[in-house]
């Protein structure tokens, strides 16, 4: 039976009493949340792809590290699940390729990894949610939707950023690099990215706000011949910050992950952080409000390289706003490591962030 105080307001309730609560969305946000919650509630998911053709539509790297220890939680072995360890990632930049350390980056099969997680819980699978129709279904209602936000609603702030991507999945006789490669583009409109698998496969791919993402990966592959190319994959990314995303609740209806803008908005990494914010908000399950404060001041870092792109994208930045905005970047990265997977040296920080010429 419905809590019908829960149904009133959602910015104090009882932790302790089970809740039965729908989770919209099986990507990484989505299935650690439920796989956390199940214990003490009554939890359903719904995922609008079919069970049996479930992928997961992104480049499936994150940080080795966070992954492993977020997953252990839950009783999940995160190194059952990784296709290519890196060591380190090529930058091409101004017309010259480097390298910076990626000690924790790792491509994982994140289809497999997510049904696994999801294995026991309660999914439904082929149905698709819309705003308002599960309402009045559940004490709580999860928006884990990605950058749609089929049941929260659009963002109300007017920052909002979403980039449309597109990558192959291609196979090759000789990888033309034996590690990760990016191409950021101009002003940081958006990047170009080549993630290797394993047994010769790698996703080719790029997302960009003004829409040149098709033109760059197709030149790459001109570039770099595949031996095959397997399949096509796309979907919008948000970039946005939590402080740019909101609101991140309407009435009953709470945002987890992308959908409140839990994507590292100079690396496009979005699958760790929203297991962070999963975790955040199973441990905020009771108070709305904290949950929201707790959200923005662990992705607090997010709003400052946000703002950063932003200044790139509207040719707005100098030395001035740019060195210092630089310097605090590569401090969180030396800091958190651990979650973007790379460690790059000052050096090579200011060499990606520094001003960019028009063009």
């Amino acid at each position: 039976m419905m809590n019908k105080s829960i149904s009133v307001s959602i910015d104090h309730l009882d932790a302790g009493i089970a809740m039965k609560i729908a989770i919209a969305g099986l990507g990484p946000a989505g299935s650690y949340l439920g796989a956390l919650l199940a214990d003490k509630h009554q939890v359903d998911i719904y995922e609008g792809q079919e069970k049996d053709r479930f992928t997961s539509i992104c480049a499936w790297a994150t940080a080795e590290g966070g992954a492993r220890q977020l997953l252990k939680q839950i009783g999940v072995n995160f190194e059952d699940y990784i296709l290519h360890k890196g060591k380190k990632m090529y930058i091409s930049a101004f017309n010259e390729i480097f390298s910076i350390d990626a000690p924790e980056l790792v491509t994982f099969d994140k289809p497999r990894m997510i049904h696994d997680v999801a294995d026991g819980l309660n999914v439904h699978f082929d149905t698709f949610v819309r705003q308002g129709e599960l309402d009045d279904k559940y004490d709580l209602v999860i928006d884990a939707t990605g950058p749609y936000r089929k049941v929260l609603g659009p963002v109300q702030t007017g920052r909002d950023m979403i980039l449309p991507t597109f990558q192959w999945l291609v196979k090759y006789k000789e990888l033309p690099f034996d590690d990760f490669y990016i191409e950021p583009f101009s002003n940081f409109t958006g990047y170009l990215w080549y993630f290797p698998l394993g047994d010769h496969d790698a996703f080719v791919g790029a997302g960009d706000i003004l829409k040149h993402h098709r033109a760059k990966v197709e030149d790459f592959l001109k570039r770099y011949p595949p031996a095959e190319k397997v399949r096509t994959m796309g979907k919008p990314i948000r970039v946005a910050a939590p402080s740019s995303v909101t609101p991140h609740r309407r009435e009953k209806v709470i945002g987890v992950g992308e959908a409140i803008g839990t994507v590292y908005p100079i690396l496009g990494e979005g699958i760790l952080p929203s297991m962070f914010a999963a975790k955040l908000l199973s441990e905020n399950l009771d108070d709305a409000m904290r949950y929201s404060k707790s959200i923005k001041k662990k992705f607090s870092a997010y709003d400052l390289s946000y703002d950063y792109i932003l200044r790139k994208i509207n040719h707005k930045d100098n030395f001035f706003n740019s060195f210092p905005a630089a310097v605090r970047i590569f401090i969180w990265f030396k800091r958190n490591f651990m979650i973007t997977g790379v460690n790059p040296s000052l050096w090579q920080t200011l060499k990606v962030l520094r001003p960019r010429r028009k063009g």
